[in-house]
């Protein structure tokens, strides 16, 4: 019975140091790491950029913009880590040879090849810095480096996830052939046909007036997607630069007959609307993050101020994208310092001919 035990305790005890072994081989060095982490996070922020100028799908283009903030915040976490810590590792200045390669692959695709492969290589370098940041958070030499790679690894998760769920639906776009996901596709073809086959039974054919059922070539828009922003939702909405600093609210939303979102009017400066001005701001310069629940302002929360409407409509719209926080790249004073954007019966004859609003 005694070396029954004995053995079970050496098998333990063996078993435990080859666990131990095993993770100290897997686990990089601490320059290794370091350089690997500043090269992939160098990558995804300028493969970032690109898909969030040059992705045909919007959900892609998204998390490009994800990206570059996220992977900038890294960074910056790194470099913090670096010099705070006297950790003796010299940062590369540029891409190795291999993500040099994907990002110039990467600049020479557009449309939905683009989409395609950038979604390939985020899970690939996803995977790949999950284990990474796995292997050094078991058994890395730097007990700082190592409790930042155990905190990291949730968002890179969650980054795997996304672009995961990101292939699924650029590849039913491109077996669509076309821009739309397949089940939108398919909801819209369904309800057009479910339509037209109504008209053909409503309509009364006389013997002497028998004339064609015409099709309708309009494909309808069947439901809202998770980055599209109602005009309501956006009205209201506090705007904020990257430091966190309150911009204003939006005060209305430009829309041309094309049907463009031209530009939101943001509330700048004044106290309770007195002495407020309006200032024209182009879409396109508006930036939408999502928040950190340990990030959330203490003020009154959309949720508050949904109680506060009796319409459950419009209780719904003021809760719409609560997560969400729109940022301007600027200051309070240069926003403040911008002209005043003037409405058409504010504009003289002269004035609103001469100076169209910009499109």
């Amino acid at each position: 019975m005694r070396r029954e035990l004995i053995g079970a305790a050496l098998g333990l005890s063996a078993t435990i140091l080859l666990t131990s072994v095993v993770s100290a081989a897997q686990a990089p060095t601490t320059e290794d790491f370091v350089k690997t982490v500043a090269i992939s996070d160098m990558f995804e922020v300028q493969s970032g950029q690109l898909a969030s100028e040059k992705a045909q799908n919007g959900d892609v283009r998204s998390f490009g913009k994800q990206m570059v903030a996220d992977h900038t915040k890294t960074t910056d976490q790194l470099k913090s880590l670096i010099h705070d810590k006297d950790i003796k590792v010299e940062l590369p200045g540029k891409l190795d040879a291999e993500h040099q390669n994907n990002l110039d692959k990467l600049n020479n695709l557009s449309g939905g090849q683009f989409d395609k492969e950038f979604v390939r290589l985020q899970i690939d370098a996803h995977q790949k810095a999950i284990a990474l940041f796995g292997g050094y958070a078991a058994a890395g030499e730097n007990n700082d480096l190592k409790s930042w790679a155990k905190d990291t690894l949730p968002t890179l998760k969650e980054h795997l996830d996304h672009a995961q769920k990101l292939k699924t639906s650029v590849d039913q776009t491109a077996q669509t052939g076309g821009t739309v996901k397949s089940d939108e596709l398919a909801a819209k073809s369904d309800e057009t046909n479910d339509a037209t086959a109504r008209d053909e039974k409503s309509t009364v054919v006389k013997d002497d007036d028998k004339k064609p059922v015409h099709k309708s070539n309009i494909n309808y828009i069947t439901r809202q997607t998770p980055t599209d922003w109602t005009a309501e939702a956006l009205i209201g909405r506090t705007v904020e630069n990257a430091q966190g600093d309150n911009l204003g609210d939006i005060n209305n939303v430009i829309i041309n007959e094309k049907g463009d979102v031209v530009a939101v009017v943001i509330g700048v400066g004044g106290f309770l609307g007195i002495g407020e001005k309006n200032v024209g701001v182009p879409f396109d310069a508006l930036d939408f993050r999502t928040v950190d629940p340990a990030e959330k302002r203490a003020d009154k929360t959309k949720d508050e101020k949904a109680e506060e409407k009796t319409d459950a409509m419009a209780a719904r719209f003021d809760s719409e994208h609560e997560n969400m926080h729109i940022v301007l790249n600027t200051t309070k004073e240069d926003l403040e310092a911008a002209p005043t954007f003037a409405w058409l019966d504010e504009q003289g004859a002269d004035t609103a001919k001469d100076q169209p609003v910009p499109r």
